[in-house]
């Protein structure tokens, strides 16, 4: 299922119309119909105002509902910390951004990798390590 898709279905569950969802994410309605399409990729600060009212921003990122006991659950500020990753790091050779698929796929890989860890580590040591691998 794609992010629009989980999108959607994360806006009826909460029996909400495309108006007032993107009033929870503080955008405007055609950038909520933009997101539900896969046409643009939204913010970490919407992200973010969504969490606050609730809306299951697990299910969103990852296609896994929060409630599910299969995933381990991943603290907000180490998920943001990846989300910010991807900005930085998903980039060809050129230094442009990757495809939104292949942008996903990585923060769902980051997401399962830190959720997996039992160690705890901080925005900084995330991007730390990410410098690492990518220098390899």
């Amino acid at each position: 299922m794609s992010f629009g898709a989980r999108l959607r279905a994360e806006r009826g569950r909460l029996q909400l119309t495309q108006q007032q969802f993107a009033e929870l994410g503080g955008v405007k309605r055609v950038s909520q119909h933009l997101y539900e399409q896969n046409a643009r990729v939204p913010d970490l600060n919407y992200f973010l105002k969504l969490h606050e009212h609730a809306v299951d921003v697990g299910f969103l990122v990852l296609g896994t509902a929060s409630g599910s006991k299969s995933e381990r659950s991943l603290p907000l500020s180490l998920a943001a910390a990846a989300f910010r990753a991807v900005d930085e790091f998903a980039r060809d050779s050129d230094g442009e951004l990757l495809s939104f698929r292949d942008r996903e796929r990585f923060f769902s890989f980051l997401c399962a990798a830190l959720a997996q860890d039992d160690e705890t580590h901080s925005s900084a040591d995330l991007k730390a390590r990410l410098s690492r691998f990518a220098s390899t």
